[in-house]
């Protein structure tokens, strides 16, 4: 072999495992992003649809985009997760407004 022949070798070993390392690092992502998908959680498929999850299967999730509107996906059309399930009530109360002890500033006409 000449030393031609052998870099040739070596740039297509080289393509090669960058092609494996960037599916795998796809892949996992992926997962990762089907695996955090929780009941109540609102998602965007892949065809545009959004909603809520209002129920998981092993391979399928139904989202109720419109109120009493149900559709069942396959786990892996999930393009996006917008927000994750949400806070309890009691968590999300609103805090009373306290008042302010400055006065407002007088103008002068």
């Amino acid at each position: 072999m000449n030393p031609a022949d052998l870099t040739f070798f070596a740039i297509i070993a080289v393509f090669l495992l960058f092609i494996i390392y960037s599916n795998r690092k796809k892949k996992e992502a992926a997962n990762k992003l089907t695996n955090s998908v929780v009941v109540g959680a609102k998602v965007v498929m892949l065809g545009g649809i959004t909603g809520r999850v209002s129920a998981i299967n092993e391979e399928t999730i139904v989202i109720e985009s419109t109120p009493g509107n149900k559709i069942e996906f396959v786990k892996a059309a999930v393009r996006n997760v917008i927000d994750s399930a949400p806070e309890p009530a009691s968590k999300t109360k609103a805090q009373p407004a306290k008042k302010s002890t400055k006065a407002a500033p007088k103008t002068s006409k």
